[in-house]
């Protein structure tokens, strides 16, 4: 959890220097886009450590031990780069995160995949998946770190067996530890993308966002209750 730790402290002003550098090189691009965007890098960078690592098994005589010694730091990289990117998401769709603690509860839903935000919906009695959005600013720390705790438990039960299998796939010499820690890299992005995907609800752009809005609003301002009568009707 250490590595974890490292990397929840990332400024929140770095994520925003992040958003605002996608928005001015996709300048065409939507909030979905720009999340997909980030999705794809995540898919790509856990792919190519991965497979790097398991590639260098092939190397004669130190290729296992130097591979076992590249998957801990891969590890460690691998989260940072998930943490980065459920942030980034984060920020994208206006959930703006500083607290340490509601950071983890968003990151380590993220990584246990769907079920993260089954566990945490069921922890808050909600009926639906996405929890974050709208009550993980208003949440009391107390209920915060209960949450991470259960998290926690659930992601040592569940994941280190995956990424156990991972690292033992990586570590088969040539290029088979190289293809499975390939599609094994990129199998957990697509959960950590997955998992942000169900905490956060899916990704509206701003500006239909606030169209929505007015358009909801001008509904409501323009709705006649049941049974009020209009002038015209009256003198018809």
């Amino acid at each position: 959890m250490r590595a974890l730790d490292r990397a929840l402290d990332i400024p929140a002003a770095r994520i925003e220097q992040r958003v605002a550098r996608m928005r001015r090189k996709y300048p065409w691009a939507t909030t979905p886009e720009l999340c997909a965007i980030a999705g794809s890098r995540l898919r790509r960078d856990a792919g190519l450590s991965s497979g790097a690592v398991g590639a260098c098994a092939a190397l004669p005589a130190l290729g296992t031990g130097l591979a076992f010694t590249l998957t801990v730091g891969q590890s460690a990289a691998f989260l940072t780069s998930a943490v980065t990117y459920v942030l980034t998401v984060a920020e994208l769709q206006q959930v703006h995160l500083v607290d340490v603690d509601r950071r983890r509860t968003l990151v380590l839903s993220a990584l246990l995949g769907r079920e993260g935000s089954e566990i945490v919906s069921g922890s808050l009695g909600l009926s639906t998946l996405f929890w974050a959005a709208q009550s993980l600013a208003g949440l009391p720390l107390p209920t915060v770190k209960s949450i991470n705790a259960r998290l926690a438990r659930q992601m040592a039960k569940r994941t280190a067996a995956k990424s156990g299998a991972l690292a033992i796939g990586r570590l088969v010499p040539f290029v088979i530890g190289a293809a499975l820690g390939w599609s094994g890299g990129r199998s957990l992005a697509s959960q950590v993308i997955e998992g942000t995907q169900a905490a956060l609800g899916p990704a509206v752009d701003a500006g239909e966002a606030e169209a929505a809005q007015a358009n909801q609003a001008d509904k409501v301002s323009t709705a006649r209750p049941v049974g009020a009568w209009d002038e015209t009707e009256a003198h018809s």
